[in-house]
């Protein structure tokens, strides 16, 4: 198959969807199906790419200054692609300049009304990309936020498209009055150019059915998989001493300073653990994880936890490979988790929060423990429970690869991709 696949880049940081977005290229490759990938606003930033350009459309820089100057809506092409061009993305993406939804909300209206808004030099743009090469059998865009694509490429190519829903949601209820509210009637309006829509769990399509108005059974889930060939299970883990451990992106909404506090009252209670965090903080998250390094500091815990930084694909699977559990407990229900599931897959037991796609997870690999989220005591609580039970932790961990492996793998996630690529371009209605 020829497929044509649209992802989303996150500002030069890693992030769950764009994992997901890499792992479904590179397998889409490795079985010899044509793949022409292209990233929108910044270039991707995984562990492992997909080949070929990956050229970028939508540039961040372009967009946002096509919303601010009107004279750059009309600019020649030469001036777009110099904006466009990876080493100013990458270095304007130095600046970890905060994107907030709220601060957000008139150009996520703008970009959402396609050839109606500021950028809509951008969407042509990419409509001529796309018309250049062969005809795609199939077009994937990856996220809701980018629908306004879907009705110009139906009209453009006649081709069926896939969406993925990773949450958008959360992103639109942030943007305020009156963006939200707008920002969801445009992305209704584009589903009906949709043929498929792809999400990461049972609840969250139940959720996303009725939020984007479409029937249940247009969408799909397919569960988000991780490399079990390469995320295994360390081959014995010491006792001694309990190690809890983090990675993901530095943040209030991935509850960083929820377990610092579970971990100060670990200690105050019964010392001896250790604490190890890795991941990035950007922007205005630099001050909140110094915050947190100096209430470990002052709480006499210096020699008790480590900050690792942002290891690359051999140094987080080192990482992993050296913890008792794993836990990112986020205040904000998870959509992809794909950093739990990459430490499950090493045997880790996780805590997590009781959010819809976490309880999901635990349900389904019996490898972990739920609490409130933002509750550090709770948080605390759980993972003393698991200090204190060795035999336990270590037959959760068991679990938790077995079930990943089963119900999580790249290989899995991948398959059915194509399952549905091969329905929707036979003209199949998805049921």
């Amino acid at each position: 198959m020829r497929i044509a696949y649209i992802a989303a880049g996150a500002a030069g940081t890693y992030c769950g969807a764009c994992a997901r977005d890499t792992s479904v290229a590179r397998g889409l490759e490795a079985r010899g199906h044509e793949l022409q990938f292209v990233t929108l606003y910044t270039p991707l930033k995984a562990d492992r790419m997909p080949s070929g350009n990956c050229p970028v459309y939508y540039g961040g820089i372009n967009v946002y200054l096509q919303q601010k100057l009107p004279f750059l809506r009309h600019t020649p092409g030469f001036l777009d692609r110099m904006f466009d061009a990876r080493w100013l993305l990458d270095w304007v993406e130095r600046f970890a300049i905060d994107t907030k939804p709220e601060d957000l909300g008139e150009m996520t209206v703008s970009v959402l009304r396609g050839r109606d808004g500021r950028q809509k030099k951008e969407l042509a743009r990419l409509i001529r990309h796309l018309r250049r090469g062969p005809k795609p059998d199939v077009v994937n865009i990856t996220n809701s936020l980018l629908s306004a694509i879907a009705p110009e490429v139906k009209e453009a190519l006649g081709v069926p498209i896939v969406t993925n829903l990773q949450g958008e949601d959360v992103f639109v209820e942030r943007l305020g009055s009156p963006w939200a509210d707008e920002s969801r009637d445009l992305i209704r309006r584009h589903a009906t150019a949709v043929d498929a829509f792809v999400a990461p769990s049972e609840s969250y399509a139940d959720a996303m059915a009725s939020w984007l108005a479409v029937p249940r059974a247009k969408i799909r889930v397919i569960r988000p998989g991780v490399d079990v060939t390469l995320y295994r299970p360390a081959q014995a883990r010491p006792r001694e001493p309990f190690v809890v451990g983090y990675l993901s992106r530095i943040t209030p909404p991935k509850g960083i300073d929820v377990l610092t506090d579970a971990f100060r009252r670990m200690e105050s209670a019964k010392p001896g653990s250790r604490l190890e965090i890795a991941g990035e903080a950007v922007g205005s998250d630099l001050a909140l994880w110094e915050g947190e390094e100096r209430k470990l500091r002052e709480a006499g815990l210096s020699e008790r936890f480590r900050y690792a930084g942002a290891p690359d694909l051999d140094g987080k699977i080192e990482f992993l490979r050296h913890l008792s559990v794993f836990s990112v407990p986020s205040r904000y229900p998870e959509r992809q988790a794909v950093a739990s599931l990459e430490a499950m897959a090493t045997g880790l037991p996780v805590v997590l929060s009781d959010h819809p796609v976490e309880r999901e997870i635990v349900s389904l690999t019996g490898g972990g423990v739920l609490v409130a989220p933002g509750d550090a005591q709770a948080l605390a609580d759980a993972l003393t429970r698991l200090r204190d039970n060795p035999a336990e932790r270590e037959e959760m961990g068991r679990h938790a690869a077995a079930g990943i492996a089963r119900h999580f793998s790249e290989e899995s996630m991948v398959a059915a991709t194509l399952a549905l690529y091969d329905e929707i371009a036979r003209g199949r209605a998805v049921v």
